[in-house]
């Protein structure tokens, strides 16, 4: 823990741990072990409204850098939820997240039958993230997902979030949060207009 998260959670009078959805996150700094990461989150503390906040956390470390869509674990305070603190002990990093998410799909393909044609998602992801993290694991692995629509994806990029993710993929988690609500619209177009800037 960092010493600006520790004097922010010394001052949090009504710590709560939440789960945060990331909806935009600054880039991790090149060659480095660890960075200063300021994201916009949207948090729900219990009993409350769902709500947009910019937490920054120093130091973060790179190789649990949070991407946009990624669920995070943090302690916001319930009388001022922009004071928060990433709980990065509780964030697997990149390497394990894709081997966990790639035995994840292996279980539920051999769940599906020998054929495989029924895959069934749960979880935070979706079958992109899925395939973006076996792509990651085993690079040079063609994958095929049978009876499932693969779109979006660059065999050579990086984990979701990295400079080759795929912008879509960006503006279409921020539209679901629209939807839902977390967002209001002029969170979402000033979020869009960064995301098409990159």
């Amino acid at each position: 823990m960092g010493l600006r998260d520790a004097f922010r959670s010394m001052r949090m009078r009504d710590p709560v741990d939440v789960d945060a959805q990331v909806v935009s996150t600054t880039a991790p700094p090149d060659g480095a072990t660890h960075g200063t990461a300021v994201m916009n989150l949207v948090v729900r503390p219990p009993g409350m409204e769902a709500q947009s906040i910019e937490c920054t956390s120093v130091p973060a470390p790179v190789a649990k850098w949070p991407t946009p869509g990624q669920t995070l674990p943090v302690t916001v305070d319930r009388a001022d939820p922009s004071r928060c603190k990433v709980r990065w002990d509780d964030v697997p990093e990149w390497d394990d997240m894709a081997k966990q998410q790639a035995a994840q799909l292996a279980a539920q393909m051999n769940r599906g039958g020998a054929g495989g044609d029924h895959v069934v998602m749960g979880g935070n992801a979706d079958v992109n993230d899925i395939v973006a993290a076996l792509q990651q694991a085993m690079p040079g692995a063609e994958i095929n997902v049978q009876g499932m629509e693969v779109q979006g994806l660059d065999a050579t990029a990086g984990p979701p979030g990295s400079p080759g993710d795929d912008r879509v993929v960006q503006l279409e988690r921020l539209a679901r949060l629209r939807e839902s609500g977390a967002l209001t619209e002029q969170e979402f177009e000033r979020e869009k207009a960064r995301i098409l800037a990159q």
